[in-house]
């Protein structure tokens, strides 16, 4: 059964020894942010801050650290998650609309709001350029075709009811920005924060612009995202978050917004950016504060992008290049968007290059290594040992320069300009001719594993 709101995932977590609260004093001016990072290095629990200074709210953080805990959220095994996410892409499920929610259980609207004093006001990294949402679902519409876009955008604190917010294209966000600037209008948003934890796993995916990642997010959960009209502007909130922020990003319109550090554990500097003024927050009577931490692997957001872009690498192969194709992972070292390593069943010669290009074409992928079916991609090990056996670079190791790429990427020739090389190793053995490996009958390990306790041998 699906979760009906962050609550009830969290009593579930809370069962499993997989939610630690946290009841003494803990100060948002980094300290909190430190214990976070340590926490993701750990692959530790979800944590709930109940008394963060100067805040009225607890803080809910590293919600889904783990890739368990992703698929706990829409009610999957981790090792099934790719399936589940490539059968919620195929069949997406439309969102209903309630007349009454829980995140409009209390309204707060007019001149005076101040964000500050309603939000805990979190510094994230020692030279950020102020306090910072962080797991924000910033829901608009396409100011032509009135298709709604849900992602997670960072916002900025800045004075009052005032956030900083990038929106750029070619992030779906930023496309519908761009249209409103040109038509000199304000883009209506709403930003939902926490609320049914699939609607994070649904976020995340990676669809054509126009499609709803909401309908992704009901599909992945298996029913419907119940939705309510947002009090103040033409959007349709999630009728289970805990906070709703309704406002507008000003049309042309930009200001000084960061240093923030992102989640490839850099600093992105302060430019010119957009405007968020926020009129209504709507909430619940006693709402929870989600947020997480960004910066270098491994964080929840590089298990979520992992999670959400891998099934649509695995299709991409499937249906163009290798109907063989056995899995795909999104490396959390390589920032869950630049490393990829395909599995393949090869079956014809070149296949793996193929498959190579395929991946290199993304606009976030920098290096694409494929593997034989043999090689668990997850493995690192399992990986590298195969780069090492399997590749001649003359042969083997493709480069192609001065492709789109991320900003993001500090190595640039002139960062960031979003032009870069790429690189592409098959690693898969010649077809028809694969090497001689050393391997055990699997019967053979199968019996000497159900002995390993008998014999007397120490558990992993």
């Amino acid at each position: 059964m699906p979760y009906p709101d962050l609550k009830a995932f969290l009593a579930d977590l809370e069962r499993s020894g997989d939610l630690v609260r946290v009841t003494r004093p803990v100060s948002p001016h980094l300290e909190l942010a430190a214990i976070v990072y340590e926490l993701c290095n750990r692959q530790g629990t979800a944590v709930l801050f109940e008394r963060v200074e100067g805040a009225a709210l607890p803080v809910l953080c590293n919600l889904y650290g783990t890739r368990d805990r992703v698929a706990r959220a829409i009610g999957a095994h981790q090792n099934d998650l790719l399936r589940h996410y490539l059968q919620a892409l195929e069949h997406p499920l439309p969102t209903k609309l309630v007349s009454d929610a829980p995140c409009q259980e209390v309204v707060r609207s007019g001149g005076d709001l101040d964000l500050t004093a309603l939000l805990p006001q979190i510094f994230w990294h020692p030279e950020d350029g102020g306090p910072y949402i962080t797991m924000g679902l910033v829901i608009c519409k396409d100011p032509e075709s009135g298709a709604q876009n849900m992602a997670i955008y960072r916002m900025q604190h800045k004075e009052g009811n005032t956030l900083g917010i990038k929106l750029q294209p070619p992030q779906h966000g930023g496309v519908c920005r761009a249209k409103a600037d040109e038509l000199g209008r304000p883009l209506q948003v709403a930003v939902a924060i926490g609320g049914d934890p699939a609607l994070y796993v649904g976020a995340e995916a990676v669809v054509p612009f126009g499609t709803s990642e909401m309908t992704i997010a009901g599909a992945l959960r298996g029913d419907p995202i119940e939705v309510v009209r947002a009090k103040s502007v033409d959007l349709e909130v999630p009728a289970s978050a805990e906070i709703v922020l309704e406002g507008e990003v000003l049309p042309n319109v930009l200001e000084p917004e960061g240093p923030f550090g992102e989640f490839q554990g850099y600093y992105s500097g302060s430019a010119p950016r957009q405007v968020l003024k926020v009129h209504t927050v709507t909430h619940r009577r006693t709402p929870l504060y989600l947020a997480t931490y960004e910066g270098r692997p491994i964080t929840n957001t590089h298990i979520l992008h992992a999670a959400a872009k891998e099934p649509v690498y695995f299709r991409a192969i499937k249906e163009y290049v290798c109907p063989t194709v056995r899995d795909v992972c999104v490396t959390s070292a390589g920032n869950a968007s630049s490393h990829v390593v395909a599995s393949i069943k090869k079956q014809a010669a070149g296949q793996g290059k193929n498959v190579l290009l395929e991946l290199m074409k993304r606009h976030q992928v920098k290096l694409a290594v494929v593997v034989d079916e043999d090689i668990d991609p997850r493995d690192p090990m399992r990986v590298e040992w195969a780069i090492a056996t399997r590749v001649q670079a003359d042969r083997d190791v493709i480069i192609i320069p001065y492709m789109a790429g991320p900003h993001l990427d500090p190595s640039q020739p002139q960062h960031p300009s979003g032009r870069g090389a790429k690189m592409g190793i098959d690693a898969t053995m010649p077809f028809g001719n694969p090497y001689h490996t050393v391997r055990f009958p699997n019967d053979l390990l199968t019996k000497v594993r159900a002995r390993w306790r008998e014999l007397g041998l120490p558990e992993a």
